[in-house]
């Protein structure tokens, strides 16, 4: 179907052209140019609404990764966090870690930022350590842990080479999926959270630390 309108719309534009060449052009030829011109534009237009979401479809496809296999050891990067300190994965081997992912503009990312924050005392009894990943500058993260009284990690990945490794990366630019690896003192992935709200990544977050550490 969308093929037979991009068909009506070529045949459409060249048999406006072709008419166009034929008749006697006007008194004022600048207004007609600049009508013929407008026709084109609405036609290329209408083209360009056809095929949009076949484009997105096929962007979404290729950018959206699966998650990164439950019992493989994570990714190792080194970002800066919030106070421009470099941080490694692998500082936090013999701990348990919460390795998330978020976008500060969005409404989701500061109810998360706050429930975190309001649970981090929790966490840090289970000793799970939090660590945010986003496209944002350290300078925005600086200042966004401070609005919000966060100290745990924020880095920085504005080329977004560490979001893409972890397949938290989508088809929109700098959006990050909401996206959290669970990962245990050996740098072991023990579970992926998928799009949860942020009361029940907390709930099944510290559920699940003490399932697999039988506590």
């Amino acid at each position: 179907m969308m093929h037979s309108h991009i068909r009506l719309y070529l045949l459409m534009l060249v048999w406006h052209k072709v008419g166009m060449s034929e008749r006697p052009l006007p008194a004022n030829h600048e207004l007609a140019t600049k009508v013929q011109k407008a026709i084109v534009k609405i036609v290329l237009g209408m083209i360009l609404v056809a095929v949009a979401p076949a484009i997105v479809m096929i962007s979404v496809i290729v950018n959206n990764g699966k998650p990164l296999e439950i019992g493989k050891q994570v990714p190792e990067f080194s970002l800066p966090d919030q106070d421009n300190h470099r941080v490694s994965v692998s500082d936090f081997k013999g701990h348990w870690c919460l390795l998330y992912f978020y976008n500060e503009a969005r409404a989701e990312g500061l109810i998360q930022a706050r429930r975190f924050r309001d649970h981090y005392e929790g966490f840090r009894a289970l000793d799970l350590q939090l660590i945010g990943i986003s496209y944002d500058s350290v300078p925005s993260h600086h200042e966004f842990a401070a609005k919000v009284g966060i100290s745990h990690p924020l880095l920085s990945d504005p080329e977004g080479d560490v979001i893409e490794d972890y397949s938290a990366h989508t088809s929109m630019t700098h959006m990050t999926k909401n996206m959290s690896y669970l990962v245990d003192e050996k740098g072991i992935i023990k579970k992926v959270y998928l799009d949860l709200s942020p009361d029940e990544q907390v709930r099944v977050v510290s559920s699940d630390v003490r399932r697999f550490k039988h506590l």
